[in-house]
């Protein structure tokens, strides 16, 4: 048990060691070299620094202060991106470099991890110019690679960093539009054409003709229907057949006395012609008139047999 935690034990030492000789800050190894006092203070205000110091494997290509003039007028956005640029992500010292010319490999560096460099930007390759000389290059189209030549080798930690100075800096074609704040700007830009899309704000037109819905409610016509009250007429219709037992000689006074009692005024006989009509009236009273003719004709014949 005692042998598995001094095992563990060492491990733990071995490892504590192992990342403290991997750390390496980069604004310190760059302060012992005056020349570079420009290209470290754009490392420490663009916090370019704090990125490099967090990985284990990268390599530096440092520009002298008497050749940083070139972009010293740019934005600072615009100066992180270049010499974001010069920050590849691996060990690179002047063999690792020759072998990359001869295989026509790319380097990948700091400005295409930041998620902005648009087709090859973020890529460099080496060739050789002059009497073998290395020459860095942007990997975009058409770029030239014999501008930025290696000067020397600043210092060296195998396969953790490397410093390289170049002779100037590496323009890359684009690269200050691709900048954050530019892309932020297009943004911003495009966001000002939000207005276009408040022609949405015409959906209170919508809204507005929905208010022309209240047009129908006039169907509080509805007491039209109140007109239906007619039908009680029918009832009083009803009312004006005689009762049984009544003779029918009383139904004429009755449908006589039905039009001053109708509350529906001179609408009421409509309904009451059909069961009553005045030409009733004279055919019962006719009728009466040839029953005492009868009477008296049938007296005159029985005289008349007597």
């Amino acid at each position: 048990m005692g042998f598995k935690s001094s095992s563990l034990l060492c491990l733990a030492l071995l490892l504590a060691c192992s990342s403290a000789i991997h750390a390496f800050d980069i604004t310190q190894l760059l302060g012992q070299y005056p020349e570079f006092s420009t290209f470290n203070k754009y490392l420490t205000e663009t916090k370019l620094a704090d990125e490099i110091n967090s990985r284990n494997t990268i390599t530096v290509l440092a520009v002298e202060d008497s050749a940083m003039n070139s972009i010293a007028a740019k934005s600072p956005e615009a100066i992180k991106a270049i010499i974001s640029t010069h920050v590849i992500l691996d060990f690179f010292d002047e063999k690792k470099l020759m072998e990359a010319q001869a295989n026509s490999q790319q380097l990948t560096t700091l400005f295409q991890a930041s998620g902005i460099a648009v087709n090859q930007q973020g890529f460099l390759k080496v060739a050789l110019v002059g009497e073998g000389e290395i020459a860095f290059g942007s990997a975009v189209s058409g770029a030239p690679v014999d501008a930025t030549e290696l000067m020397r080798t600043v210092t060296s930690e195998p396969y953790n960093i490397s410093i390289l100075q170049v002779t100037k800096p590496i323009l890359v074609p684009g690269v200050d539009s691709q900048t954050p704040a530019s892309s932020s700007g297009a943004q911003s830009s495009q966001g000002a054409n939000a207005p276009v899309a408040a022609q949405g704000a015409k959906a209170p037109m919508s809204s507005l003709q929905g208010a022309k819905a209240p047009i129908p409610t006039p169907v509080a016509k509805s007491p039209v229907p109140a007109q239906s009250a007619k039908a009680p007429v029918p009832s009083k219709t009803a009312a004006a057949s005689p009762p049984t037992g009544e003779s029918v000689a009383e139904s004429p006074e009755v449908a006589a006395e039905a039009p001053a009692t109708s509350p529906t005024g001179a609408e009421a006989p409509g309904p009451m012609a059909d069961d009553v009509t005045p030409a009733d009236v004279p055919s019962s009273a006719s009728t009466t008139k040839m029953g005492l003719v009868g009477a008296v004709m049938a007296f005159a014949s029985l005289f008349i047999v007597l």
